[in-house]
């Protein structure tokens, strides 16, 4: 009887230990299998935080939605209550919050008075929270990552002294990480995530994770960038291109018929548009108002004074004969409108072609020369005045005065710009008065066609290099032998 019970008591005892072994073989294959689930749930999330991301970028998101996606995509990934994304501002010394998802615990102290709003009002903690840059040098975790370029991982922010103290739960921080948005050893920003929604701590697990979505991001980031600027800088151009095309519509097709004169001109800007400008002005009885103007500066600026003061021009000119009279009323006009920094040089005439007479003024701008065909001397016209935009009137209107010349047959005026003797040679040399004098005494006698494409030909080889540092003009008025004619 007893061996019986002894085989029975073994024969229960293997039955037991099988049935445990079953059951631990059966718990370690639902944890495993569970442990499955997780991370096939986490490579789901996170590939799905990719495909979001490419169908972001692919759709051309501005940066502010792009921005967006990226940091609810990492928040879903780090199954976060809430996250926020910091960018560096352009000096390097400021964290501003660009995206917001969730309510963020606020990185700085909030006033006192402020936190049961902000606690009760998600939107009013947002706009705090954008209002308020968080300095890199403070010590909050998210400066701390931006200035030293690696991550933070907090399990227990209670027990961090950098974190604020709020009595209210909305705004307490209990786990937290802080994982900076770098792309070639630039700090384009932080992505910070708080409080798991399951109320667990971060782990190492999810801080591998979101740095890999930061990678991700800052790469995504530095595209979007220079998508942004190339756009930018597309739209430029289209807007350079306009404003190019609008002043070359300024500028006069053709010069007019003048018997017995001839007139030739020609602008090239040194960039795109153009603070020079040439024009020929009907102000009646049969004259003619010619100009050559200088605006100081280059580009839009420059263009934009220049459109203004063409038409100003334009509708005083035909007031009266005298240039200089003329020339006081456009500064009177032009002085309220013109930065302290900017003014216009200026030499304008008006030709008589009946008389065979220039009357001249010039405001502070290049001499003319005129060139003698009977003697072949070159002179310069020299006429007192000060540029325009410098003196409300005062001063100018004592200043300028008038000059008048008379033109024989083949007598050649030439007006230029600063930007022809100006253009510097590869050693650095100027082409200078003495090179423009030697032009004029070989080819004033020709026709003005051909002095101005000369003269252009001479500054180009000069130049060499072919660059151009300042904008160019030229304005050549010729009185014709008796049996020639206009072409």
């Amino acid at each position: 009887m007893i061996p019986w019970l002894i085989v029975a008591a073994l024969f229960l005892s293997v039955l037991f230990l099988a049935r445990r072994r079953a059951a631990r073989d059966a718990l370690q294959r639902e944890e495993l299998r569970a442990e499955l689930l997780v991370l096939q749930e986490e490579k789901r999330v996170y590939f799905s935080f990719l495909h979001e991301l490419g169908e972001a970028i692919s759709e051309d998101l501005d940066q502010k939605l792009l921005l967006q996606v990226v940091l609810h995509c990492a928040t879903n990934v780090t199954d976060a209550q809430s996250g926020a994304l910091y960018m560096l501002d352009e000096e390097g010394k400021t964290l501003r919050l660009a995206a917001l998802d969730g309510p963020f615990p606020p990185p700085l102290a909030v006033p006192p008075d402020a936190a049961d709003d902000l606690a009760r009002d998600r939107l009013r903690l947002g706009s705090f929270l954008r209002r308020e840059p968080v300095p890199l040098e403070s010590p909050a975790p998210l400066a701390a990552a931006a200035r030293s370029g690696k991550a933070e991982l907090i399990r227990s922010a209670a027990k961090d002294p950098r974190f604020p103290f709020f009595e209210q739960e909305p705004l307490q921080a209990h786990s937290y990480l802080a994982v900076p948005l770098e792309y070639r050893g630039e700090i384009l920003g932080v992505i910070a995530a708080a409080n798991r929604r399951d109320g667990h701590a971060f782990t190492e697990a999810d801080l591998n994770i979101l740095r890999t979505v930061a990678q991700q991001a800052a790469y995504s980031l530095h595209v979007a960038r220079l998508s942004m600027q190339l756009a930018e800088k597309r739209k430029l151009d289209s807007d350079l291109e306009t404003a190019r095309e609008i002043q070359r519509i300024l500028l006069p097709e053709a010069s007019p018929q003048l018997d017995p004169f001839s007139a030739a001109a020609l602008n090239l800007p040194a960039q795109q548009v153009s603070g020079d400008y040439y024009d020929f002005v009907p102000v009646g009885g049969g004259r003619w108002g010619l100009v050559i103007a200088d605006v100081s500066g280059k580009g839009i600026p420059a263009s934009l004074i220049m459109a203004m003061c063409r038409s100003m021009l334009r509708s005083i000119a035909p007031q009266s004969a005298s240039p200089a009279q003329i020339l006081r009323e456009l500064n009177r006009q032009i002085f309220p409108d013109i930065r302290e920094d900017m003014f216009i040089t200026m030499t304008y005439l008006v030709l008589d072609p009946a008389a065979g007479t220039v009357r001249l003024a010039r405001a502070g701008h290049e001499p003319p020369l005129l060139h003698r065909h009977a003697t072949g001397k070159i002179e310069a016209v020299s006429a007192p005045g000060l540029a325009l935009g410098i003196d409300p009137g005062e001063v100018f209107d004592q200043m300028i005065d008038d000059v008048e010349i008379r033109l024989d047959p083949l007598d050649t005026l030439v007006l230029y710009t600063d930007g022809l003797t100006e253009t510097p040679n590869a050693q650095g040399r100027q082409f200078g008065q003495e090179n423009l004098r030697a032009a004029l005494k070989e080819s004033g006698s020709q026709s003005v066609d051909f002095l101005v494409k000369d003269l252009v030909d001479r500054v180009r080889q000069f130049g060499q290099d072919g660059s151009q540092a300042d904008d160019i003009t030229l304005l050549a008025l010729q009185r014709l032998d008796p049996g020639q004619k206009n072409a």
